[in-house]
């Protein structure tokens, strides 16, 4: 803020002097105080720095060998409240069919809210980009990534998931880039993109934070292995052949103890080849596994979400939908957890004949147990024959104490 002074008498120069303001109402003077008179204004710089959301009040007194000017200053402290939603910054686009040209996609709704009773500027920053797509779009675009919220409004953002190649897991951080804001705000956007329409990929939390080196969730060794991307190949016609990134063998081993927690895998079906443009019908898809009978076994079972315990599991998988029009959100697949338990023999009493044995607890071996599984239906691409499944094979190791 600038004030403007001016000796309206015309009078010769004289000083200026400016009282001290008090600390706790925020306000500064920047301009060195100087001589003041003719016919020449003198600017004065005053800068107000609020640190708590209220109203500041204070008097500027001027002083000069033959006048005094007081000058009220007021100032509110406003705090940037820049919601989204959804509130934990998740947005998961679901599995798209690769495509020739990217031309495959999924969309999804942001909706950044402003709370405050002053207009925001956001800008959406990628802090952590996703695989690098070197000749076309990024895979994850969101419109518009920059503007003005006006006072008590909302924008709505669409993020669009157009993967360029075959991976498990893409994943993008994006900043919610408010000035002054006191506590950052971030999404987190995931994706998939299989040749085949059904998959089954390890568990992953889709959340909490991640950097360019490392995830700070449950899976992170998983959901690193997936977003590392694979190479790809020219082919005799001199189009690019990709490798295939469905993965055929798990390998889901259980921590030690006495009642270890479940593991579990995540199966799915891509929204449907063509999405969403032109959207083709395949056949439904769905999934079955079955523990194999070995020495072991009868220590496993298998669980599909929100179904029964037993030696085997099957059902349908429902792809996503992807709509034409925007901004109508699409409605990404919902994944199916198929859970393996372990239950363990209970512990034997170490005490024989009066003498304690419990130093020798612990000992035993580890065991291994074999799951066939099949993933079947849905859309297949044209180098494998119609209806083709996908065979997997998952192996369960834990540890049997046998002391």
């Amino acid at each position: 803020m600038c004030l403007q002074l001016l000796d309206l008498a015309g009078s010769e120069l004289q000083d200026l002097q400016i009282d001290t303001l008090p600390s706790s109402q925020c306000f500064t003077v920047l301009s060195a105080p100087r001589a003041i008179g003719g016919d020449q204004p003198l600017e004065l710089t005053v800068e107000f720095h609020p640190q708590q959301v209220q109203i500041y009040r204070t008097e500027l007194q001027l002083r000069t060998p033959r006048a005094k000017v007081l000058v009220p200053l007021l100032g509110k402290g406003v705090s940037p409240v820049l919601q989204i939603e959804p509130h934990d910054g998740i947005v998961h686009l679901g599995s798209v069919i690769h495509s020739k040209d990217s031309r495959d996609y999924t969309t999804a709704q942001v909706l950044v809210r402003n709370d405050s009773d002053v207009e925001l500027s956001y800008n959406l920053e990628t802090v952590v980009p996703a695989d690098s797509n070197h000749s076309g779009v990024p895979p994850f675009t969101l419109a518009p990534s920059k503007g003005t919220v006006d006072p008590r409004g909302e924008q709505l953002v669409i993020v669009t998931f157009r993967p360029h190649r075959p991976m498990a897991l893409f994943r993008e951080k994006v900043l919610v880039n408010v000035p002054n804001q006191g506590k950052p705000a971030y999404l987190y956007l995931y994706g998939h993109c299989f040749q085949y329409q059904a998959y089954a990929i390890p568990s992953i939390v889709f959340g909490g934070d991640f950097d360019v080196a490392t995830e700070v969730a449950p899976s992170s060794a998983f959901a690193d292995s997936l977003a590392v991307g694979c190479g790809s190949n020219a082919g005799t016609d001199g189009e690019i052949v990709h490798q295939k990134v469905q993965l055929s063998e798990f390998l889901l081993q259980f921590q030690q103890g006495t009642e270890p927690p479940p593991l579990h895998l995540l199966v799915g079906a891509s929204v449907q080849k063509g999405s969403p443009l032109a959207p083709q019908v395949a056949p439904a898809a769905s999934y079955r596994f079955e523990i194999i009978q070995s020495e072991f076994s009868s220590y496993f079972s298998i669980e599909p979400e929100g179904g029964k315990t037993d030696i085997k599991a099957e059902g349908p998988l429902v792809p996503g939908t992807a709509m034409k029009q925007q901004p109508v959100e699409a409605k990404p697949e919902k994944q199916v957890k198929i859970f393996f338990r372990y239950t363990p023999p209970k512990e034997a009493n170490l005490t024989v004949g009066g003498v304690d044995l419990s130093l020798l607890g612990g000992i035993g071996q580890w065991i291994t147990c074999k799951v066939q599984g099949s993933l079947r239906g849905g859309y297949v691409p044209p180098s494998e024959p119609p209806g083709a499944n996908q065979d997997i094979v998952v192996t369960l190791r834990a540890y049997l104490q046998q002391i």
